[in-house]
């Protein structure tokens, strides 16, 4: 290997970060490095708001830091980039929202040489700082909102359907045909099932885990899982097998609503069983949230509640657009537009 190959080569998409950005490179720089040293490309989707000056502020004290221009802005876009760009025999895509152990890379590549899978990763920890975010970081703990994935059982080791940013070998990404640029979300789904309808694994670790800082306002957190349902549409029409309950269950409640709603108007038998219905929802979501913090954390209990409700109906709205969007061949630039 000569002196300008590097074994691990760690891709940051981003875009408008500006508040998180600076924490970000000083965390991933300052990975304890494998054997073959590695490289941080950063892919920036054009921001405006200060993120660019940042990133060259520290490529200036991280010389193993790169900047690669994101045109086209989407995730996809940016991770083929930096897979282009990358000089490493692994990649590890990292978010600028996570804070990583300082052992992350060395970690990842164990666990992708023990396990011979096509893509590893482990498990995020949501935290918060502010009131709303730790109320979402808590309700994303719970099976209910999240529809018990793999990638949110924190003691949870082995093959999975997808993990966390992931560590790939580049080759068997370049095999595979990258990421596909149609999907402005749910990218790394798609990728993962790609992989593994093509005879690959995707494994995760419990032990690997990396603290994860989610939106700090409850209508950015409504916007984001609208987009997730919108996008799953898609990924599941090309992968059908992918289908799971856990992405129709938020649709059926958001229906069952609308349903209730409309014929409320006309028969009182149903406005009746749209109460009955609401307020069955709302205690379910009142147990959860209580049980996530009764013991020292009650005073989110509110911010809980609303967050669980944001996630389904945001992602239940999402992908019922999806599904008429596909119908009737159009793109709302409300779904198409980047969440960030």
């Amino acid at each position: 290997m000569n002196s300008n190959e590097k074994k691990v080569s760690v891709l940051i998409p981003c875009r408008n970060e500006v508040e998180a950005i600076g924490n970000c490179l000083d965390n991933v720089c300052n990975f304890e490095e494998p054997d073959g040293g590695f490289e941080v490309i950063v892919v920036d989707g054009m921001s405006n708001d200060g993120t660019r000056e940042i990133i060259l502020e520290k490529i200036r004290q991280y010389p193993n830091l790169i900047l690669v221009d994101n045109p086209m802005k989407t995730i996809p876009y940016a991770m083929n980039l930096g897979i282009q760009k990358a000089k490493g025999d692994y990649i590890v895509r990292t978010d600028v929202r996570c804070i990583h152990p300082k052992t992350y890379l060395r970690d990842l590549i164990e666990l992708s040489k023990q396990t011979q899978a096509d893509n590893v990763g482990g498990v995020l920890e949501p935290v918060g700082n502010s009131y709303i975010q730790k109320s979402i970081a808590l309700a994303y703990k719970s099976p209910i909102s999240m529809g018990g994935a793999l990638r949110d059982r924190g003691n949870f080791i082995g093959e999975t359907d997808a993990v966390y940013g992931g560590c790939f070998k580049k080759k068997r990404l370049l095999e595979i045909g990258m990421y596909d640029v149609n999907m402005v979300k749910n990218e790394d789904d798609e990728l993962s099932f790609r992989l593994r309808k093509n005879g690959g694994k995707v494994v995760q670790s419990g032990k690997i885990k990396v603290k994860y800082f989610p939106r700090k306002k409850f209508r950015h957190l409504f916007k984001q899982f609208m987009q997730y349902g919108y996008w799953k549409v898609p990924v599941l029409k090309k992968h059908p097998r992918q289908a799971s309950w856990r992405h129709l269950a938020p649709s059926i409640l958001v229906l069952s609503f609308f349903a209730l709603s409309i014929t409320a108007f006309f028969n009182s038998y149903a406005l009746f069983g749209l109460l009955f219905y609401s307020g069955s929802y709302l205690l379910i979501l009142s147990l959860e949230s209580l049980r996530l913090t009764y013991r020292n954390t009650l005073k989110l209990l509110a911010g809980v509640i609303i967050s669980i409700g944001s996630i389904h109906i945001g992602f239940g709205i999402g992908f019922i657009s999806g599904v008429l969007s596909d119908l009737l061949n159009i793109k709302p630039k409300w779904f198409e537009s980047l969440s960030r």
